[in-house]
């Protein structure tokens, strides 16, 4: 699979897609194995699911990794939740090689796949540390429902839910920091299945004081009226707390100051300087 390492450095309109039609189904025949990451490590991946094609391909989310190491110091604290199989933790956990990436990932089999190559990649991911956990508004002990069912899909779309799946505990992230005496987060990913909200709420204190000075939100998980509703209302969450939303913008190739209520999938959520300026 050596050739997939110039594919992985170029980045071009629909690439995906264009690589899901030519490569996807030879890639298919290949089941589980290791292949060398468009990340520079070796990873474990799954290349009979199409989201781990995608790591094979390149960036996971080419616009928002950009975004990140721009944005990053070594020394930066990174909080990483909703983290599966580390597609996004590979990547910014090299970037703060002085600093820390807390993964949260409460499904046991992919905390497990995740811990596993954390520990073969140690050189490069000395930052990384992965925590069996969810996030929500209070300490609880739910269960994680796998919605798409199926060994290959690996939890890529489970929810947390009240009475049905894995038995998973849920923590505050306000709670989880002031134990560990962190004072501040420089960027915190969120993608928890439609659980962003409680998760945020778990959180309130350190985004109330700006001590989070960066949130890339997943903000609609398929199309539907329900999905919009949800990420209207983190919006509205993010806004009352003093926080402005940036979407990505092709045609700039960067992230610019949402107007209105775009249909953009995910959402970068940076202080509002505009806002703090007029409180002080």
């Amino acid at each position: 699979m050596n050739y997939f390492r110039i594919i992985q450095t170029l980045n071009f309109p629909k690439k995906l897609g264009i690589c899901e039609r030519l490569f996807g189904g030879l890639l298919v025949k290949q089941g589980i194995c290791e292949v060398m990451t468009g990340a520079g490590i070796p990873w474990r991946l799954d290349l009979r699911n199409a989201t781990h094609r995608w790591i094979l391909y390149g960036s996971y989310d080419p616009a928002f990794l950009t975004w990140a190491r721009r944005f990053l110091k070594r020394d930066s604290i990174v909080v990483d939740s909703g983290a599966n199989i580390g597609q996004i933790a590979m990547y910014l956990g090299q970037r703060v090689p002085n600093g820390k990436l807390y993964a949260f990932e409460p499904g046991g089999s992919q905390a497990a796949w995740l811990e596993e190559c954390v520990a073969k990649n140690l050189d490069h991911l000395r930052s990384v540390e992965v925590h069996r956990l969810a996030l929500g508004a209070k300490p609880d002990h739910l269960y994680l429902e796998d919605t798409w069912k199926g060994e290959r899909f690996h939890g890529g779309s489970s929810q947390i839910s009240e009475s049905r799946g894995e038995p998973v505990e849920v923590v505050r992230l306000g709670d989880f920091l002031k134990e560990r005496r962190i004072d501040h987060v420089d960027l915190w990913k969120l993608d928890v299945e439609g659980y962003e909200l409680l998760a945020l709420e778990g959180a309130g204190e350190f985004l109330e004081t700006k001590c989070i000075r960066s949130l890339y939100i997943e903000l609609y998980r398929q199309a539907g009226d329900e999905y919009r509703e949800h990420g209207v209302r983190i919006r509205d969450t993010m806004r009352k707390f003093g926080y402005r939303c940036y979407v990505y913008d092709p045609w700039r190739v960067g992230f610019v100051p949402e107007k209105g209520i775009s249909e953009a999938v995910n959402g970068l959520f940076l202080i509002d300087d505009v806002k703090s300026d007029k409180k002080n």
